[in-house]
């Protein structure tokens, strides 16, 4: 058995086992064992090209089929990347137009969150950046309003009718409530995030918007963006989020 046969056998024993463990595990687990999987892929495709030259027939027919399982391989493994890819590619319209979030919007976004995570009060709030979620807010309530803290308080509070769902923000203003957005399946997320938390990820993953999180059991303020979640940020963190990624002018 040449060194071929044994990196590829390796690779499908890693495979299943990272799959079978997937659960079991925390994100930067998930991160270093997917590089580890590269790695021995990597060698797998490098070993096939060195020996490929040196067979014929079957027993190069029986490699090519060893390579394409590998990549099969591969590619259960890293599902949720590739979905998050395509879904980015192939089902948002993007709008390239820069987008400027102003201090006024900031500081009613840091009021808002504040009042309502000291109160245990469940909220979710995204403001789109440069891919529509046209599709998500075709199908939720449209309010087009400006942004205040009276405003974004009021629809969370448990009794009042539009609390279920997210806020979608878009030019500064709150264009609409009660949008539901996809929950994320990766089965690798932590025990604590709740429904609000998966469909936080599960936005980021669909577009580049980014998301406020308030738990209704916790209070605490996560943020997500581009497929990752920041769990328990600070009032400070969010403000360098709001900063750094929404560009305040």
């Amino acid at each position: 058995m040449n060194e071929f046969y044994i990196s590829v056998t390796i690779a499908y024993l890693y495979s299943i086992f990272l799959i079978n463990l997937r659960m079991k595990l925390e994100t930067k687990q998930i991160r270093f064992l997917k590089i580890l999987l590269l790695v021995l892929t990597i060698f797998s495709v490098s070993t096939f090209f060195k020996y490929a030259n040196t067979l014929s027939g079957w027993g190069l027919y029986t490699e090519i089929l060893a390579l394409i399982t590998l990549f099969v391989f591969f590619g259960a493994t890293y599902c949720n990347e590739i979905k998050s890819v395509y879904k980015k590619i192939s089902s948002n319209k993007i709008d390239t137009s820069p987008r400027l979030i102003d201090n006024e919007l900031a500081v009613a976004l840091i009021q808002s969150v504040d009042y309502l995570s000291k109160r245990k009060i469940g909220a979710l709030i995204t403001v789109e950046r440069s891919i529509r979620l046209t599709n998500i807010i075709d199908n939720a309530l449209m309010i087009n309003a400006d942004v205040s803290k009276e405003l974004l308080t009021s629809i969370f509070i448990p009794s009042t009718p539009l609390h279920d769902g997210a806020v979608i923000i878009r030019d500064n203003k709150i264009l609409c409530a009660k949008a539901y957005f996809p929950a994320s399946d990766r089965t690798d997320l932590p025990m604590n995030y709740g429904t609000r938390h998966r469909a936080a990820i599960g936005i980021s993953e669909h577009s580049d918007a980014f998301t406020i999180v308030v738990s209704e059991e916790t209070g605490r303020v996560s943020v997500t963006v581009d497929g990752k979640m920041e769990y328990n940020v600070t009032k400070e963190a969010l403000n360098l989020y709001l900063e750094n990624i929404l560009k305040i002018n």
